[in-house]
């Protein structure tokens, strides 16, 4: 069984435990060599590491921190234990107490994004050493480490230490162990860039502190193009860079912060990197804002173009549904007026016709009684009266006995004709026909056959075009008559304007050599569906008209012949209407077919 420890033992905090004592001794013998009194050294930049260490790692690392300090502060530092365990748990409360800080007034660990986050690390990292400087200053006079009488002073260096390695180091850490998320648009340009500005900036430091040449101002510009031109990491590291080297340079005796004491020249010398560092890190975090807002801006900018973009198709969609539904309502109001036109005029018509038919049967039996009468009345009373028979002879009484019977056959036939028609007429308009219903198939396709027969007959310009039949035997079928009729109207038109088209250029020889034809054919697919096909010998299509002959709007036809919407409401009213299907068949230069498929009922 694993036996837990008091703290989350895992690969992290081993490597870290196995860093930081090497970390802190390296850091430790460079800082001592500068400068060390009572107790304390102006240049610390552990406290830097170790906060860092705890905002990337979390408080799990404590112990790294304190098995650290514990060794180099009894080996290296203080050779009293008592001091160096004091020293190293006043140690482990900055780096937690900041963290602590951080987290409750930024909520993240990451601070350098937004001026209000850098302003409020500078408050922490300044209030929450006071504490672990008192207890640290008041532990090292206790032990005779430090006078009571440089009580201050001590105090003063502990503080500013700490305050300025936070400043400088945590940052820098931070930025280098957070993967950026700008991208660069030329990546050879921006090494060229920041080496040219670290070369400048290596340069004008080692002046400034290795000579007697007071040109620390001209470090400002360099940190502002740094703010200006590169990311945070970029720039922390820049500020590293001038620390290290000023430091230097002052421990040894040269630049402007020179003093007689180094304690004091490096003191002089952290006020002034610490102001360069503050002033930097708000600038770049300024920048960084307005960069963040202007991306979110263009973001806002390319979101709002793209809604405007779907509103504006949303619209175009809209604008040709609209167009569609308003050519539809007006397609369908033109054959509902025409329904009831033909409906009215078939109404008309059928009450003469039938009172007409009705007596012609009268009339014949009634002509047949005088013609039987005139008869008999020649056989019994034979008259040589020369007044009759000179009237017999002007009157062709003979021929008009004939005749007469032929004109009463032809009159019936003739008014058998108009009631055919008229009946026709009426299943076609379906007027007087609930709006769904079952409806045989057949009569729907000869009356439309007869409206359109004015186009089909013979003309002058061109023989008739041969309309051939192939009839199934096909069940009643459930359907809008009126709308079904509609679309077998279109299918028929459109067929017959490719046959006229194709015959505007063919002589009347060559139409009749080789005649024009609509072949309409039906049949049971299976026991649910029927289909109807109307195929003629025209021209056909191109294959990118038929992929577009039920869309809206989309027509061949020269301007005022054709709405485009023939065929759209055509497949809308098979489609939608009866949950059928329409296709169109066609081979440019070997004609067109359309296929009709219904549901024999739908449920």
């Amino acid at each position: 069984m694993k036996t837990r420890l008091p703290f989350a033992l895992d690969w992290t905090v081993f490597l870290t435990l196995l860093a930081l004592p090497v970390i802190h001794f390296c850091v430790s013998n460079v800082a001592l060599s500068l400068a060390f009194k009572n107790g304390v050294t102006v240049v610390w930049p552990t406290a830097g590491i170790y906060l860092a260490a705890v905002l990337v790692l979390g408080y799990r690392i404590w112990p790294a921190i304190l098995l650290s300090e514990l060794l180099i502060n009894s080996s290296l530092i203080y050779q009293n234990t008592v001091v160096s365990v004091s020293i190293s748990i006043i140690d482990l409360l900055d780096p937690l107490l900041v963290s602590a800080g951080i987290h409750y007034f930024i909520r993240q660990y990451y601070f350098l994004n937004r001026a209000q986050d850098v302003f409020k690390f500078i408050g922490v990292i300044m209030a929450c050493p006071l504490l672990s400087t008192t207890l640290a200053t008041t532990v090292l006079c206790l032990n005779g480490i430090a006078s009571w009488t440089a009580y201050g002073e001590t105090w003063w260096l502990w503080w500013t230490s700490i305050v300025i390695s936070m400043l400088l180091v945590t940052p820098s850490l931070l930025t280098w162990s957070k993967r950026s998320r700008l991208l660069r648009q030329s990546r050879r340009f921006w090494i060229i860039e920041f080496t040219l500005l670290l070369f400048l900036t290596a340069v004008i430091t080692k002046v400034a502190f290795s000579g007697e040449y007071s040109v620390e101002y001209m470090l400002i510009p360099l940190l502002a193009w740094s703010a200006f031109r590169f990311e945070h990491r970029e720039v922390t590291l820049l500020i590293v860079i001038i620390s290290g080297i000023a430091i230097w340079g002052t421990a040894q005796g040269f630049g402007s912060f020179v003093r007689p004491s180094t304690h004091e020249s490096l003191v002089l010398l952290q006020s002034f990197v610490g102001v360069i560092a503050l002033s930097t890190l708000l600038l770049s975090a300024v920048i960084h804002e307005n960069r963040q807002a202007a991306l979110e801006l263009q973001q806002a900018n390319e979101e709002l173009e793209q809604r405007v973009d779907e509103r504006t198709l949303e619209l175009k969609n809209a604008l040709q549904e609209l167009q569609q539904t308003q050519f539809q309502m007006i397609q369908s109001e033109k054959m509902s007026s025409l329904g009831q036109l033909v409906a009215g005029v078939a109404h008309e018509i059928n009450n003469p016709v039938n009172f007409i038919h009705g007596n012609i049967s009268h009339l014949h039996e009634y002509t047949q009684n005088l013609l039987q009468m005139l008869q008999l009345y020649q056989q019994r009373h034979p008259s040589n009266d020369p007044e009759i028979q000179a009237l017999a002879e002007e009157i062709d009484l003979e021929f008009l006995i004939e005749d007469l019977q032929k004109m009463l056959a032809s009159m019936k036939m003739g008014t058998d004709r108009i009631r055919s028609i008229v009946l026709s007429l009426r299943n076609f308009s379906r007027m007087d026909e609930a709006e769904f219903k079952a409806v045989d198939i057949h009569e729907g396709i000869e009356s439309t056959l007869l409206i359109l027969q004015h186009r089909l007959k013979d003309k002058p310009e061109c023989p008739a075009i041969d309309v051939k039949r192939y009839y199934g035997s096909l069940p009643q079928v459930e359907c809008y008559p009126g709308q079904l009729n509609q679309v077998l109207m279109n299918i028929l038109v459109n067929a017959i304007d490719a046959l006229d088209e194709v015959n505007a250029k063919r002589t009347y020889q060559q139409i009749k050599e080789n005649p024009s034809q609509i072949t309409i054919r039906t049949a049971v697919k299976d026991v649910q569906w029927i289909e109807i096909a109307v195929a003629d010998n025209g021209a056909g299509m191109t294959q990118q008209v038929k992929n577009r002959i039920f869309d809206p709007f989309f027509t061949t036809k020269p301007v005022g012949k054709g709405t485009g919407m023939g065929m759209a409401i055509s497949y809308q009213i098979i489609t939608e209407k009866h949950r059928g299907k329409l296709e169109c068949l066609s081979t440019l230069g070997k004609g067109t077919e359309f296929i009709i498929q219904l549901p024999i009922c739908i449920i």
